[in-house]
């Protein structure tokens, strides 16, 4: 899961401060931090770590705050949506030309990969990792349209929907016969 690293260690760069930050307050050493962070084997981060850097990172309002449940959500083949505190979804104008920056990303590192007519696996991660920065920024567009969208109307007409659960029930098991 190295896009997850990946988006967690842009996260950390950004804030400021940095990884002394992060070690700090996870009551780490920075080279005991530097080695969970890094793919190799010998370390590992752990899930409630990599949470709580990513929950250091919003509350300190770091660019790449974001990436890292982004990344998680699209490896578990979901997508993840700014909540009503997302600081940096509110000025769609910056998200568009940010969204062009990431789809030229994306575009240039395929097109790279394709050279050969092939795509290895190294290559494969960078267009996913490309393709996961793009989506993040899609979605706060679509989070600061949705703001923009509701601002613009009365009170009255907004409409709150209640959350509907929608659990299938359980297909029934094999059934048995003597």
């Amino acid at each position: 899961m190295t896009i997850a690293l990946d988006a967690l260690n842009r996260a950390i760069d950004a804030l400021p401060g940095g990884r002394p930050v992060v070690a700090v307050r996870l009551n780490k050493t920075i080279e005991v931090l530097r080695k969970e962070l890094s793919p190799a084997s010998s370390h590992k981060l752990g899930a409630d770590d990599a949470i709580a850097i990513a929950r250091i990172c919003v509350e300190a309002g770091s660019p790449h705050a974001y990436d890292y449940a982004q990344a998680v959500a699209a490896e578990c083949g979901g997508r993840f949506e700014y909540g009503e505190a997302a600081p940096h979804a509110a000025n769609p104008m910056e998200r568009i030309s940010d969204l062009m920056r990431e789809t030229s990303d994306v575009t240039g590192t395929f097109i790279e990969a394709m050279a050969d007519s092939r795509i290895s696996d190294n290559e494969l991660e960078r267009i996913e990792r490309e393709i996961c920065e793009a989506e993040a920024v899609l979605s706060a567009l679509r989070q600061a349209s949705r703001r923009i969208n509701a601002a613009g109307k009365p009170r009255a007409a907004m409409i709150d929907l209640p959350v509907i659960d929608r659990m299938r029930a359980e297909a029934p098991g094999p059934v048995m016969t003597a």
